[in-house]
C-alpha cells in the first residue's frame, strides 16, 4: 500500500477523533451512539477499509483498519466498539455468505448506508451459546422467530442483524443456525438503551421476536451449522477487542504523563518520584507488546490464515494490560481520578469491558489452556 496513502488515512483518523474528543463526555453522559458523526464516519471510508473493493471497500491492509480503530477508542471506546461489532458481522457474511447474499448486503454495510449488529447472547445464555432459548421454526418458505436476545450491541441504530437461534433445540449446539435480519422487513422489535457502567457511547439493547418471520434466503451458512458461523465471527471480535482495549490504555497513559510532570508533591513533580516512574515505565512496555501482538494477528488475517487462537490470545493479554493501566493511571492521579469528569474514570469504565466482551477471560483462559494441552506446545 501507498504509504502516503497511509498516513492521509490516519491523519483524517486524528481529525475525526479530536472532534469526537471532545462530545465523549456529553456522549457518556447521555448514554448514546454518536449519530451525528455517521456520516462523517462514512465519507472517512472507516466502515469498510479492510474490505474487498468489489463490495466497495477499501482493500486497504487489516493492519490499517485496526491502527484506525484504536485510535478512534483512544477518544471514545463505544465509537470503536460500534465499529468492531459492525465487521463482525460484515466478517461473517463474507465468509459464509452466498454469492447472492454478499451481493444483496455487502455493499451498504462496507459503505456505511446500513449498520449491523451482531447478536448470539440471551440472558442465560453468553459464554455458552449453546444454552440460547430464541427458536427458529422452519415453515414453507421461511422461519418463525421467537425469543429475546441480549446485549445487542449497536441494536437500536442497526438496519440489519446477524442472530443466532435454535433450528433444531433438542440438538445443542449442533442445532443453531445463523440468520440475517433487516429491520425494514421484520417485526421484530428492539427494546431500550440499557444503562450501562461503560462504553456509554455504543448502544446495548434486547430484540425480541414475537413470531417473527425471516425468509429462508436470509439464512447464512447451512442450516444447523450455525455455531461455527457465530463463532466464526468472534474471531475479529476478539482482536477487535483488544484494539478498542489497546486505545483506552493509550490514552490512560498520555493522561497520567502529563498528569505526572504538572503534579507537584513534596516540592517538586510527582514524575521525579521512582514510584510513579516504575507504573509509567511497565504501563508502557504492555501498551508496547500489546500494540506489536495487534499489528502481528491483523497480518495473519489478511493471509486467510486461522487466527482463532491467536485472536483469543491477543484479547487475554491486552484485558489484563488495560487493567493494570487503569489501575496504574488512577493512583497516579490519586483521588482526582476517582471523580465524575476525570477521563482516567471514564476509561477506567470503558475498560472494564475487555474482561467480559466477546469472550469472558476465565472462558478464554479455558479455549487457550485445552487448545495448547491438545495440540502441544513447540
Amino acid at each position: 500500500m501507498n504509504m502516503n496513502i497511509h498516513e492521509e488515512i490516519l491523519q483524517k483518523t486524528k481529525i475525526f477523533t479530536e472532534k469526537l474528543r471532545g462530545l465523549a463526555v456529553q456522549l457518556d453522559k447521555e448514554n448514546r451512539p454518536p449519530v451525528e458523526f455517521f456520516e462523517e464516519m462514512k465519507s472517512s471510508g472507516f466502515f469498510g477499509l479492510q474490505y474487498p473493493t468489489e463490495y466497495g471497500g477499501g482493500g486497504y491492509p487489516s493492519t490499517l483498519a485496526y491502527e484506525v480503530a484504536i485510535e478512534i477508542a483512544s477518544a471514545s471506546a463505544g465509537v470503536a466498539l460500534m465499529l468492531h461489532v459492525h465487521w463482525m458481522a460484515i466478517d461473517s457474511i463474507l465468509k459464509f455468505g452466498s454469492d447472492d447474499q454478499k451481493k444483496r448486503w455487502l455493499p451498504d454495510l462496507i459503505s456505511g448506508n446500513q449498520i449491523a449488529a451482531y447478536t448470539i447472547s440471551e440472558a442465560t445464555a453468553g459464554s455458552d451459546a449453546s444454552a440460547m432459548k430464541t427458536i427458529a421454526t422452519k415453515t414453507d418458505t421461511g422461519y418463525c422467530l421467537n425469543g429475546t436476545k441480549y446485549f445487542s450491541t449497536n441494536g437500536s441504530v442497526a438496519d440489519l442483524y446477524v442472530i443466532a437461534a435454535k433450528t433444531d433445540p433438542e440438538a445443542g449446539g449442533r442445532g443453531i443456525s445463523v440468520f440475517v435480519i433487516e429491520k425494514a422487513n421484520t417485526t421484530m422489535t428492539v427494546g431500550q438503551l440499557m444503562d450501562k457502567m461503560g462504553c456509554r457511547s455504543s448502544d446495548t439493547t434486547t430484540l425480541h421476536f414475537n413470531d417473527c418471520y425471516v425468509p429462508s434466503e436470509n439464512l447464512l451458512g447451512k442450516e444447523n451449522s450455525g455455531f461455527k458461523v457465530a463463532m466464526y465471527g468472534l474471531v475479529s471480535g476478539r482482536l477487535g477487542m483488544a484494539s478498542m482495549g489497546l486505545g483506552i490504555a493509550e490514552a490512560c497513559l498520555s493522561e497520567a504523563v502529563a498528569y505526572a510532570n504538572k503534579r507537584v508533591a513534596f516540592g517538586k513533580p510527582i514524575a521525579a518520584l521512582y514510584a510513579v516512574q516504575e507504573m509509567i515505565s511497565q504501563m508502557y512496555v504492555k501498551i508496547t507488546a500489546s500494540r506489536l501482538m495487534i499489528i502481528d494477528v491483523a497480518t495473519k488475517i489478511d493471509t486467510n490464515a486461522d487466527c482463532s487462537l491467536d485472536t483469543s490470545v491477543v484479547k487475554l493479554f491486552v484485558s489484563e494490560m488495560v487493567r493494570d493501566t487503569c489501575h496504574m493511571s488512577m493512583q497516579i492521579f490519586g483521588g482526582h481520578g476517582y471523580l465524575k469528569g476525570c477521563n482516567v474514570e471514564r476509561y477506567s469504565r470503558d475498560g472494564r469491558l475487555m474482561d467480559i466482551g466477546v469472550g469472558a477471560t476465565e472462558v478464554l483462559k479455558m479455549v487457550v489452556g485445552s487448545q495448547i494441552l491438545k495440540s502441544g506446545y513447540k
